[in-house]
């Protein structure tokens, strides 16, 4: 009788498997990093804001003759700096979401100063502005942005910087969040 030899699926797929993860090994190796996948989406920071959000320290927010001071502690959490108490739950939510959408969210549409008169501040809500915004980030100067309207389809807002002789066209979901944040921190 002869013996006859048969091999199992299984462990040629096992074997398969491990010649092909040494090969991964080696390619990492070789190239020192994984291959590219040209399925991955490479993001890119266009924002106004230049700092990262986390480097932000205080937040000073006017409107309508208010002012809402906002300063982080080493903690990262979010006080009232007249108070030094925490800030309510929500309030810190939004000021971490206005942060990241001004890092992240470049002008849809840059106006250059020769693309409008003089009367077009008081137009686009900017002269005096609805609300202004400053982010004081650690050890460098701060961004002063001050908010007018939304644009007539309401998709955009009017903003602009101080120092820059330009007016931004910015999504209005950026302006948005500061609203949060200022409707969040305004008594009933």
């Amino acid at each position: 009788m002869e013996a006859t030899l048969t091999r199992s699926p299984g462990r040629a797929l096992g074997i398969s498997g491990a010649l092909l993860a040494v090969g991964f090994i080696v390619a990492m190796l070789v190239f020192g990093r994984p291959p590219e996948s040209t399925w991955r989406v490479q993001s890119e920071v266009g924002g106004l804001l230049r700092e990262p959000p986390a480097r932000i320290q205080r937040v000073l927010i006017t409107t309508d003759g208010r002012r809402l001071d906002f300063a982080r502690m080493a903690s990262g959490t979010w006080v009232d700096s007249g108070r030094a108490s925490p800030v309510p739950e929500a309030i810190a939510f939004h000021l971490e979401r206005s942060l990241r959408a001004m890092h992240a969210s470049p002008p849809v549409r840059i106006l250059t100063r020769d693309e409008w008169t003089d009367g077009a501040l008081r137009e686009f809500g900017l002269e005096p502005p609805s609300y202004a915004v400053t982010l004081a980030p650690d050890g460098a100067a701060p961004l002063e942005a001050a908010f007018g309207v939304p644009n007539p389809q309401k998709v955009l807002q009017y903003m602009r910087v101080t120092g820059h002789d330009t007016v931004y066209l910015m999504s209005r979901f950026v302006g948005q969040e500061w609203e949060h944040v200022i409707n969040a921190a305004t008594p009933p």
